[in-house]
């Protein structure tokens, strides 16, 4: 009787509130009996006073360090923004590129470059110089010597049922300029039916005696796939 009375005048009264680990007792009791601790709970692997605790099958025993042995790294927990994880993503490719060509008919160097590149459309540049070995090769100039090459190409879809394609070569030499221009298009039907239609045009300035002569050719096929 005179302890609960003394305890209840000398103590303060945050100390005779239960604690939520002992609740039919006063927080003093508590403490002093054992039955309920101040210390906040720790949720980690490894706790900081755990060698103050009993150990259980859960206690890891450090094994004591022979002399010479590194020490082991402690573990690192990144920042938030370091870990993390991140789609990952492709860039582009280049929109230019190197042209290096040598044959029995010539040699050439020079550089393309991709000028449009949309979903639909697509258009390539391409020119180059070099030396012609064999006339008329390849779509080539009538003499041997230095030549100047270009190229153009064009893709350009159609509505998603089209593709309409057009390649134009160029090149001077010194005796004349050749040029060859192809014009295709491509008409899906249905699912298994395509139209191929093709247009060829080629220019030889030198030809039909120095005033030059053109030539045309076309083509419509039918495809069937199985």
């Amino acid at each position: 009787m005179l302890a609960a009375l003394w305890l209840a005048l000398a103590a303060p009264p945050v100390l005779l509130q239960p604690l939520p680990e002992s609740p039919g007792e006063p927080a003093v009791i508590a403490l002093a009996s054992g039955r309920a601790d101040l210390r906040r709970p720790c949720y980690r692997l490894v706790c900081a006073d755990a060698g103050w605790k009993a150990p259980s099958r859960f206690t890891r025993i450090e094994q004591p360090s022979t002399p010479g042995a590194v020490d082991p790294l402690m573990p690192m927990r990144l920042p938030v923004i370091a870990a993390r994880r991140y789609p990952l993503y492709s860039p582009a490719s280049r929109r230019d590129w190197r042209i290096n060509h040598g044959s029995h008919s010539r040699f050439t160097a020079g550089f393309g470059y991709e000028a449009v590149r949309t979903p639909d459309t697509n258009v390539k540049l391409e020119f180059g110089t070099g030396y012609r070995l064999q006339p008329y090769a390849d779509h080539g100039t009538a003499g041997e010597g230095m030549i100047v090459r270009s190229r153009l190409e064009l893709r350009q879809s159609i509505a998603d049922r089209a593709l309409l394609t057009q390649n134009l070569l160029v090149e001077t030499g010194r005796f004349n300029t050749t040029t060859r221009q192809v014009i295709g298009l491509d008409l899906r039907l249905q699912d298994q039916w395509t139209l191929h239609s093709n247009f060829e045009l080629r220019h030889d300035s030198a030809g039909n005696g120095g005033t030059g002569a053109t030539d045309t050719e076309g083509s419509v096929q039918v495809r069937y796939r199985f």
